[in-house]
């Protein structure tokens, strides 16, 4: 007897399953002929299973993810809804996903690690200070290793964890440290999903690029209705994986395209301890950096001075000068995107006497030397020379730091440097620089698009998608030349 027979029998027999799914006994009859069940009666037959709490999943075949290697993280908080994130499990076992989990202590009063670890077939990881654990600095391989974490159900509490920077137990110390995408699918109290604190905490979240399961409307555990039951594991899964999906389209967007970068600040030193600068962090530049590291792009990023993380691209540069940048930049190309970023230093100051008596530059300029001014020297602009050079990129971007006239000075700089695209900032009252969120325009010859204030990693994101379509729109000119 083959295993759709079985199975077949198992369910009632082919009349019986037949009537259920409202289907001809031939079809049954050819199911078992053929030990094959169609597609799209697969999830039918799971659903007439777990009605007649027959364990069926031996008879089909597992549904894989074609070619997909993905790592994913499940973090489980505490909560009533927590026994459904074993269902969850049980769904993303039958891809291919390589799963790690990772449970509260407050999970713990709902459901076991035993538990888990009997359905993941793999440890179950439960304690921040674990001598077993910690020997392996395990927290930061959970943080670092998964392409995906998945925190289901998420709490309240956990919300406002990340949301704070508190890192007081594994779950939460695993958040903050890592760099990979995070899911939250909340489940918690009506009450307690529209208070202020939580709608508060689910914006800042939002902000930092967290995506949201968004919970459901219903009859609670408790006896409340409203807003805040978790969603269906089914639901999760599907989100998950349409997320990864597009993960893996992503991952090879740029492949075999070359990108140059410019970013953060230049100084030009007076002497050696005074120096001309501005106050650019060089965030938004390597933002945009790792964002196209992340789509397959070969990146290199010339940087100048910064005081944060330089992202994990190809190939990173350090200058200091506006000269240098250039040099570099130049010894770079060809490429195929140039974007420039960078907050140049327009000029730099040569200090000269009245009298333009010559002043030693290589030691401190003492105050005593009352009679000094100094004569500004102006830079080369980076962005414009490589834009009308013949060694010119396909596609040129470049960034307008304004704080008056914003559009129509971006405009006239497009124009006259001849790019494809600048990126207007608002810089009075220091509103970018050093900061973790930007608002700006972005600017072509014939088009304007005003972006809402988002965290500078979403200026990347959707900066990338732009000069996606900007390449896509190169080729093809090329294609009909």
């Amino acid at each position: 007897m083959n295993n759709i027979s079985q199975l077949i029998s198992l369910l009632g027999g082919t009349g019986a399953v037949a009537e259920k799914l409202k289907i001809r006994p031939s079809a049954i009859s050819n199911w078992k002929k053929l030990n094959k069940i169609p597609s799209n009666k697969r999830e039918a037959i799971l659903e007439l299973g777990s009605y007649l709490n027959v364990n069926i999943e031996k008879f089909l075949p597992s549904k894989k993810l074609n070619n997909l290697k993905f790592k994913m993280l499940l973090i489980i908080c505490g909560g009533i809804a927590s026994y459904k994130s074993l269902e969850i499990i049980r769904l993303i076992k039958k891809t291919d996903i390589e799963l790690d989990v990772v449970m509260t202590k407050s999970a713990q009063k709902f459901i076991t690690p035993l538990l888990v670890t009997s359905l993941n077939e793999k440890k179950c990881y439960i304690d921040l200070f674990s001598n077993e654990d910690e020997a392996k600095m395990n927290h930061i391989n959970l943080a670092r290793s998964p392409d995906l974490i998945l925190v289901a159900p998420a709490t309240a509490n956990i919300m406002a964890k990340l949301a704070n920077g508190l890192a007081d137990d594994l779950a939460s110390t695993i958040l903050l440290a890592s760099f990979s995408k995070v899911i939250f699918a909340p489940s918690m109290n009506p009450v307690m999903w529209n208070n202020l604190a939580t709608r508060e905490n689910y914006r800042k979240l939002l902000d930092r690029g967290i995506k949201f399961i968004e919970p459901d409307t219903g009859d609670m555990a408790c006896g409340e209705n409203g807003t805040g039951r978790f969603p269906e594991p089914k639901s999760i899964l599907k989100f998950a994986l349409s997320y990864i999906k597009e993960n893996q389209i992503l991952k090879s967007q740029f492949k075999n395209i070359s990108i140059l970068i410019t970013a953060g600040p230049t100084i030009e030193e007076i002497d050696p301890i005074r120096f001309v600068s501005n106050k650019s962090s060089g965030k938004q530049g390597f933002e945009i950096a790792s964002e196209l590291t992340r789509r397959g792009a070969q990146v290199t990023l010339i940087s100048g001075p910064v005081n944060i993380p330089f992202p994990d691209c190809k190939n990173i540069i350090k200058v200091k000068t506006a000269k240098e940048m250039l040099d570099n930049v130049t010894q770079q190309l060809p490429t195929d995107i140039l974007i420039c970023s960078a907050a140049v230093a327009d000029w730099k100051l040569i200090p000269k006497t009245f009298s333009n008596n010559k002043i030693d530059t290589n030691n401190k300029i003492k105050k005593n030397n009352n009679k000094l001014f100094f004569e500004a020297e102006k830079n080369p602009d980076i962005l414009e020379t490589i834009s009308k050079s013949n060694v010119r990129p396909k596609i040129v971007v470049g960034f307008s730091a304004e704080t008056t006239n914003i559009n129509q000075n971006a405009h006239s700089k497009l124009m006259s440097k001849n790019i494809d695209l600048i990126i207007a900032n608002d810089v009075s009252n220091n509103k970018v620089f050093g900061k973790d969120f930007n608002k700006v325009s972005l600017i072509e010859k014939n088009n304007y698009e005003e972006w809402k204030k988002q965290s500078k990693k979403s200026v990347a994101y959707h900066l990338a998608n732009k000069i996606n379509d900007l390449l896509i729109n190169y080729n093809k000119r090329g294609v009909n030349a």
